[in-house]
């Protein structure tokens, strides 16, 4: 009976996986939002069943795809959302916290994303971020009124070029949190186990991204424009935009304190975010509340 229930439920998350990564692909604008629900069946599977269950369903999910779709969607769909739910759903059935999931699904989205860029070097020969590059210098260089009316536009795709990599880091942090969140959302619903989330308001860093912070400060003297400099620049993107993070949340903390509404204390933090200024400061607030903590010193008060 039990064998009977898991290939049922596997036949019906492989078809669930084909039916979310096709509307992904073809339905604009929406298909962004639908990419996050993609490597949910087979977490699902995975923590329900057993890791055997779920790459078999990624197989049988691929094979479709690629018949109704071709061969290089097939490979996108399994390395890059079949192989992150595989991963997830492991990190979750054997009882990793919350940091070690959230790292080691990083991991592994980055490590999808340059398997893609390696699939895509392979198929097409051309490496999809060059290219995109390349497009945007040509879309600046065409476009008199960007040039004229935008002079820091050739640093900033220069900029771009150079943290390159921390955007990479940053983009599978992202999509690691959107799937993890989203899926302990669902899955609590469907009677799966999840570990607890804090509230947001208690989000803190380990002191360890500190010590990364001042790795990159130093490469970055030390470095200038060489190998070990572009380094540091990327560590330090990553590190500020972590204590960016931090200072949301150390501020959402007090907020809390005097504004009831959730919706108000939202709305001050998007309107803090965008201004950059304050984003600046914020991203401080959290490298010193890493080290002071903010919030443990007014309790105490």
């Amino acid at each position: 009976m039990r064998n009977v229930r898991s290939t049922v439920e596997g036949a019906f998350f492989a078809a669930l996986t084909v039916i979310l990564y096709l509307a992904s692909i073809y339905l604009p604008v929406l298909g962004i939002l639908v990419s996050f629900l993609c490597p949910l069946p087979v977490m699902f599977l995975v923590i329900r069943w057993d890791a055997r269950l779920g790459i078999l369903a990624s197989c049988v999910a691929s094979i479709l795809v690629f018949a109704l779709a071709g061969l290089l969607q097939a490979v996108t769909c399994l390395l890059g959302f079949s192989l992150l739910g595989i991963a997830m759903g492991l990190t979750v059935k054997r009882g990793y916290d919350l940091p070690e999931i959230i790292l080691i699904n990083t991991l592994v989205s980055l490590l999808s994303k340059f398997a893609l860029l390696g699939v895509a070097l392979l198929a097409t020969g051309k490496n999809p971020l060059t290219e995109n590059l390349l497009l945007l210098e040509e879309t600046v260089r065409r476009t008199p009124w960007v040039s004229q009316n935008l002079p820091g536009t050739g640093d900033f795709v220069s900029l771009v070029k150079l943290v390159m990599p921390a955007l990479l880091i940053v983009a599978s942090l992202f999509d690691t949190g959107c799937n993890f969140l989203l899926g302990r959302w669902i899955g609590k619903r469907i009677g799966l186990s999840f570990p607890d989330v804090p509230p947001f308001s208690e989000w803190r860093l380990p002191r360890s991204v500190f010590w990364a912070f001042v790795l990159g400060w130093v490469f970055m003297l030390f470095g200038g424009t060489s190998f070990l400099g572009r380094i540091g620049v990327n560590v330090q993107v990553v590190t500020q935009l972590l204590f960016l993070l931090e200072g949301l949340s150390l501020v959402y903390y007090f907020l809390g304190k005097y504004i009831r509404s959730r919706a108000v204390r939202v709305a001050i933090l998007v309107f803090l975010l965008f201004q950059p200024l304050f984003s600046f400061l914020l991203s401080w607030l959290g490298v010193f509340d890493v080290f002071f903590d903010f919030r443990k010193l007014s309790s105490k008060r």
